[in-house]
């Protein structure tokens, strides 16, 4: 056997053990935290609870404006990555930090509520939904996290 072939077996057998984790965790519920660590908690939040795929909610523009008179802070609509950051500008304590972890959560709860009630009208959509749920919660630990990672002195 020279190092051509071994190396194709190996390359054979890595793929074959890509697949057996993947069927082994279809729905992604045995993967643990899959976040990365940021240098700031703008990126980090941007990065794991905007996007509806690591979410499992979308944070609309409107939602964005809604969340920020919830907090009395005012801005145009514009792109969503701009109105993110306004919104997150006027952070300057911890406290700052909890109403808008709090506002957050908020929303991903009443969106999960939605959810919910999709998931019994739709009983076929139930999974999908759930999935979605199940990623709302997650994220909502993860918020917690990065509040305690960044505005902690623990």
């Amino acid at each position: 056997m020279d190092m051509k072939d071994l190396n194709e077996l190996r390359s054979e057998f890595e793929v074959m053990q890509q697949r057996a984790m993947q069927d082994a965790c279809v729905d992604e519920s045995c993967v643990e935290d899959q976040y990365e660590d940021y240098p700031d908690y703008l990126r980090a939040i941007y990065a794991e609870i905007m996007p509806p795929a690591k979410s499992g909610i979308y944070f609309s523009r409107w939602d964005l404006k809604r969340m920020a008179s919830e907090l009395d802070e005012s801005f145009a609509l514009d792109v969503r990555e701009r109105m993110f950051k306004n919104f997150m500008q006027w952070i300057a304590t911890p406290e700052d930090m909890l109403l808008v972890v709090g506002v957050f959560k908020d929303l991903m709860d009443l969106k999960c509520d939605e959810y919910r009630k999709y998931s019994e009208r739709y009983p076929a959509s139930k999974p999908s939904f759930d999935a979605k749920i199940t990623k709302a919660e997650k994220a909502k630990k993860y918020l917690d996290t990065v509040y305690k990672e960044f505005f902690t002195q623990e």
